[in-house]
């Protein structure tokens, strides 16, 4: 079986392929990028999940192409190895200066990798820009879906005016700012963030009992059921119990309100739309 230094050096007996002492060298040399210069005699089966993984990026970029397209390559991955395989990812970017197109569905990833994004929904581009731009200004509530808008609530317009919407969702009354061409009488999806909510009084009460609880470290997750049923999610710092009665409040300059599709529904957090995330050189 081949070493981790064999794999590596695959790519390299292609095409016009150097001496054998200049392969050896420069699959060596990538392996200790990867952090791997220990391991490169180790056999794959003696190699850990998170170390195989290096290995094979490793040999993607051994031959420096101008461009290296990774399409999920931390999916197997358990959390810690996926955030340090997150981090190698990047050092080899920066230290290289390869163009790489990262196809990923998950938006942290997509987020921190990414210096230009671009999210697609069934082959169609919906938006292109920096991580920045898209996470604080989706332009549609597909995108505003990936990017964490976890609220995302089908409702009516009832007026519009200077950017900022009144709508009805269910026994909800809310106001929000307008994403593209909302007009009165409009359907629309209200969309706003966990981090958005808050327990306390101001704008856009809602009155709402908290159901599930799950604990983060340093916030819990929540969800809230709202007298007409409909399910809310948050974070927060407070200290809540299943059964608490809460007021939950949004700003309405963070209460993004956008126009529907005729049959459209939002989607399941786990159908979300893949973002490839463009690391550019």
């Amino acid at each position: 079986r081949a070493s981790a230094l064999e794999n590596v050096e695959l790519p390299l007996l292609y095409g016009k392929a150097p001496p054998r002492k200049e392969r050896h060298e420069r699959a060596a040399a990538m392996l200790k990028r990867v952090g791997l210069g220990d391991r490169m005699h180790h056999e794959p089966s003696q190699l850990s999940g998170g170390q195989q993984q290096r290995v094979a990026i490793a040999r993607a970029v051994v031959l420096e192409p101008p461009v290296v397209l990774m399409d999920e390559p931390l999916s197997n991955l358990d959390a810690k190895l996926r955030l340090e395989m997150r981090t190698e990812i990047r050092r080899l970017h920066q230290s290289l200066g390869l163009t790489t197109v990262y196809v990923t569905h998950d938006q942290e990833e997509a987020l921190s990798l990414a210096d230009r994004l671009v999210v697609l929904r069934d082959g169609r581009v919906q938006q292109v820009g920096t991580p920045e731009e898209l996470h604080t200004q989706p332009v549609n509530w597909h995108v505003a879906d990936f990017m964490g808008y976890r609220n995302l609530l089908p409702g009516t317009a009832v007026s519009v005016a200077a950017g900022r919407a009144e709508v009805t969702c269910g026994g909800l009354r809310l106001a929000g700012a307008a994403v593209g061409p909302v007009r009165a009488g409009d359907n629309v999806i209200v969309g706003v963030r966990p981090d958005d909510l808050a327990v306390g009084a101001g704008p856009n009460a809602i009155a709402a009992v908290v159901e599930v609880v799950e604990y983060r470290g340093n916030d819990v997750a929540v969800e809230a059921r709202a007298g007409d049923g409909t399910a809310l999610h948050l974070r927060t710092t407070q200290r809540l119990a299943p059964g608490d009665e809460v007021t939950l409040i949004s700003d309405p300059a963070r209460l993004l309100v956008f126009a529907a599709e005729p049959d459209a529904a939002p989607s399941e957090p786990d159908s979300a739309p893949a973002a490839p995330a463009e690391v550019r050189s």
